[in-house]
């Protein structure tokens, strides 16, 4: 889809107001987030990606590193965007920077990929942070995109919290790929209340590096029912084989 197309599309979906540049904060008159010259160097997930998680390849194989040789336990995974340049400079100022308020504009992409990919889902849920991690940033930033996503859409009835990060881990964003793989192991459970037996679940969180994060929850969510998992994080790192050789 080319960016004149998508950028239709996206004017269609909602109603334009006033906003800054989430990347060099110039004023900007529509809800794309970003003004014309930023969204030049916005990289879209929109070319051959791998047919499990929804990264992008540069090989001509059909399925990522991660989703040929490992068990996966979501059913699909999907990103509008690469996780590079002023997307990636967005997505670590709304983490970080407490710039949560990127979320509502951000959480607009995700509501177009999934229309995109025409997901079905009962419930929508998020990838859970630690209480450290909670107390220190204030916000989930995981949770702020799915609660945007769902109003966005009207549809905070299927909102929930369904899985409990309950140990502290080291941050995936500082370990090497084999490390990233192993942090996460055991570090989840099912939230008491949650009900996801039989559920169709979309699982939103910012973005999506081996996986790690998002196949842990879904192991979860599987365990305990769940007839269905579909992560869409807003952002997925791509698989190169540089990546594949430094992260080792």
């Amino acid at each position: 889809m080319s960016r004149a197309k998508f950028r239709e599309l996206l004017l269609d979906m909602f109603t334009a107001t006033d906003y800054r540049c989430l990347n060099c904060g110039r004023d900007v008159f529509d809800n794309l987030g970003f003004c014309p010259d930023c969204m030049k160097n916005v990289v879209f997930n929109n070319g051959k990606t791998c047919k499990r998680c929804g990264v992008a390849l540069d090989t001509d194989e059909d399925y990522c590193g991660n989703c040929a040789f490992d068990k996966i336990y979501f059913d699909r995974a999907y990103s509008p965007f690469c996780y590079e340049g002023v997307i990636r400079k967005a997505v670590l100022d709304m983490k970080f920077n407490n710039l949560g308020a990127n979320a509502k504009v951000l959480a607009r992409y995700l509501v177009f990929e999934a229309d995109r990919q025409k997901l079905e889902y009962d419930l929508v849920t998020y990838a859970p942070v630690s209480a450290k991690t909670l107390k220190t940033r204030r916000y989930n930033q995981a949770q702020l995109l799915a609660r945007a996503f769902c109003d966005i859409l009207n549809k905070t009835d299927l909102l929930a919290e369904t899985v409990v990060k309950i140990r502290e881990t080291s941050p995936q964003e500082k370990l090497s790929r084999s490390e990233r793989k192993t942090n996460l192991v055991g570090s989840y459970r099912l939230h008491p209340l949650a009900n996801v037996k039989n559920k169709r679940i979309l699982l939103i969180d910012d973005v999506k590096t081996t996986g790690a994060t998002i196949n842990e929850c879904a192991k979860v969510l599987k365990r305990h029912g769940a007839a269905q998992v579909t992560a869409l994080t807003l952002a997925s790192r791509k698989e190169s084989l540089d990546y594949e050789i430094s992260e080792e």
